[in-house]
């Protein structure tokens, strides 16, 4: 009767315990290090939003740009909207820099800012009011909340987009003019 001999050493057995302990601890390292390497990675792309104003006192900003002859710009966005961030980018930082009041609301927001009545009101209220359903929409706004301008809703192609706001832009001097002419005369 032959004797079985065991085919792998003691000593082999705990060597190899000890090299799969190893790769156990070095995939717990990996693991962490993916997850801080994807924190940062999307905490960077949270930073690299571009922020317009946020709306804070729609009364005071719409007479403030009234006074300068521009309708006040209003954004209605949703957190992580690929589409919002890219007109914030591409095309509504540069008319806050032209000097144009740009600004933008959360739809989801219930933060209290200030309505156009100098009421409080919100983000989620202020989409109510306006039937906004889609992000990003932007509304060209004149006194005392009357929209003036044909409003732009989603992100149409961006070959064309520049010429749906200048369209807005322009409706919205005509009635900002007819509107001082009417108070004048």
């Amino acid at each position: 009767m032959a004797v079985l001999q065991p085919a792998f050493s003691m000593a082999a057995v705990v060597r190899a315990a000890a090299v799969w302990r190893d790769w156990q601890r070095l995939g717990r390292v990996l693991a962490v290090s993916l997850a801080a390497c994807l924190a940062v990675f999307t905490a960077g792309i949270a930073m690299a939003d571009t922020p317009l104003p946020p709306v804070r006192n729609l009364q005071q900003s719409v007479n403030l740009a009234a006074a300068k002859d521009q309708p006040l710009i209003v954004m209605f966005s949703l957190p992580s909207c690929p589409f919002c961030e890219k007109l914030r980018r591409t095309q509504y930082q540069f008319l806050a820099k032209d000097g144009y009041a740009v600004q933008q609301i959360e739809m989801t927001d219930k933060t209290p800012v200030i309505g156009f009545d100098g009421q409080p009101t919100s983000g989620v209220q202020l989409a109510r009011q306006y039937g906004i359903k889609l992000a990003p929409t932007v509304l060209f706004f004149g006194p005392g909340g009357k929209e003036i301008g044909e409003r732009i809703i989603g992100a149409p192609t961006a070959d064309f987009y520049g010429a749906f706001i200048d369209r807005a832009l322009k409706e919205s001097a005509q009635a900002l003019r007819t509107n001082r002419l009417a108070h004048a005369g």
